[in-house]
C-alpha cells in the first residue's frame, strides 16, 4: 500500500472531523459561509510595523552573579535572550560575576532577570 494515499485519507478525515465540530461547537457552516461578511472588515495595510526602541536615559546593567547548577540550561537561556554564540554565553557562564547587558531598560532587565533566574541563575541589577 502506498504511504501517500494513506497519508491523504487522514488528512481528510481530519477535515471532515474538524468541519462537524466547528459546526457542532461553534456553529459555523462551511457549507453556507458568506465571505462578503468578511472582505468588509479587512483593510489594506500601508504602513510597515517597526518596534522602535527609546534611547534609554539611566540604563540599568545586568549581571550574571551565579549560574546555578545547570549550566548548560542557563547558556541556551542567554543565547535566546541576547543573541550571542555559544563560546560567549559560555566564558559569560564559566567566568561569573559577569555583566550580561548594559544600557537596558528597567522593564527590559527585569524580564530578563526572570526568565535566567527561572531556569536556576542568579542575577542582579543595578
Amino acid at each position: 500500500m502506498d504511504m501517500k494515499f494513506l497519508y491523504a485519507g487522514i488528512a481528510i478525515m481530519l477535515i471532515i472531523i474538524l468541519r462537524d465540530f466547528l459546526k457542532k461547537r461553534y456553529g459555523f457552516d462551511m457549507d453556507n459561509f458568506d465571505i462578503s461578511k468578511y472582505t468588509t472588515k479587512l483593510k489594506p495595510v500601508k504602513k510597515v510595523s517597526v518596534i522602535k526602541r527609546e534611547p534609554v536615559s539611566k540604563g540599568k546593567k545586568l549581571i550574571l552573579v551565579d549560574a546555578g547548577a545547570n549550566k548548560a540550561t542557563v547558556m541556551a537561556t542567554l543565547r535566546q535572550i541576547t543573541g550571542i554564540d555559544y563560546n560567549a554565553a559560555k566564558t559569560i557562564v564559566n567566568s561569573t560575576p559577569a555583566e550580561i547587558m548594559t544600557n537596558v531598560s528597567e522593564k527590559e532587565a527585569d524580564l530578563t532577570k526572570k526568565a535566567l533566574e527561572f531556569v536556576g541563575a542568579t542575577l542582579e541589577i543595578k
